[in-house]
């Protein structure tokens, strides 16, 4: 499924990804390579169907499909929820995250199945009681600084955007 591109969005695209700036991705469905969330990237230019052409840490070079794939800029500094869901994760975690959806609290065996796609992730105003789910990539394209990551004994959190 091809999305025809408008100009201004092409040229915003071209603005948010210039070459040689960071990403990681998020989603991205191809069949004939395996593209886990979480890979990284450096950015090589955006063509004119918007694209986004990645040279990947695990040596591919597929690109962002325009309407089809997602991937986050990693600005210097920034780590994004779902770099942090797969570092910490396999030490038995739990996560906290203030997002501008809500708080989002969960538990090594939720965000492993965050990870895995098998469960969407939800955020609340304060009582978990008027939680509302939200996307996965979402959740997992907040980011934060480095900085404002609070790593704890038992927990993980953070105040993402």
């Amino acid at each position: 499924m091809n999305l025809a591109i408008k100009k201004e969005e092409l040229e915003a695209l071209r603005e948010k990804y210039p070459k040689g700036c960071r990403v990681e991705l998020v989603k991205m469905d191809d069949p004939y390579r395996e593209m886990p969330p979480g890979m990284q990237g450096v950015v090589t230019g955006v063509d004119d169907s918007g694209s986004i052409h990645v040279d990947w840490q695990n040596g591919s070079s597929l690109a962002v499909i325009f309407g089809e794939d997602y991937a986050v800029k990693i600005e210097d500094g920034e780590v994004t929820v779902g770099e942090l869901l797969r570092r910490y994760v396999s030490c038995r975690k739990e996560f906290h995250f203030m997002t501008p959806s809500g708080y989002v609290d969960l538990t090594a065996q939720d965000a492993e199945k965050i990870l895995a796609g098998e469960m969407k992730p939800k955020g609340h105003p304060g009582n978990p009681e008027y939680a509302v789910e939200m996307e996965i990539r979402e959740l997992l394209g907040f980011r934060c600084k480095k900085s404002d990551v609070r790593h704890r004994r038992g927990s993980v959190s953070a105040l993402v955007y």
